[in-house]
């Protein structure tokens, strides 16, 4: 089974459980999706239990720049970026990437916008 969660705090506000849920169930995948509240100061130890009871966790600003240091492997994505906001458990080892940025590029393309250059985004 897939134990999965979203580390932040404030983090009771967060829409990715009911999301995520939604998605493993519609996907016919037994697993749980949690929030953790998550203050930056227990960081280290919730990922240390990720490491040892999760296959995966995704994570809120400020964890997402606080975790880079603390993670055994980190993309490269994430490394120029400088935040991560998916960390995997594999075979012991936290895995960082940001898939923020692909994800967003990847709705521009679909919405037709040309990716032309320097943007300005408000909002």
């Amino acid at each position: 089974m897939l134990r999965l969660a979203v580390l932040g705090s404030p983090i009771a506000h967060s829409l990715s459980p009911a999301m995520h849920r939604y998605a493993l169930s519609s996907l016919g995948l037994e697993g749980s999706y949690e929030a953790l509240e998550t203050p930056l100061e227990v960081l280290k130890d919730h990922l240390e239990e990720v490491r040892r009871e999760y296959r995966g966790v995704n994570l809120t600003i400020p964890l997402k720049e606080a975790a880079l240091p603390l993670l055994d492997w980190v993309s490269p994505e994430a490394q120029a970026i400088g935040a991560v906001n998916t960390v995997l458990s594999v075979e012991g080892r936290l895995l960082g990437f940001n898939t923020d940025a692909p994800g967003f590029l990847q709705a521009l393309k679909a919405g037709g916008i040309p990716l032309m250059g320097p943007a300005l985004i408000l909002g």
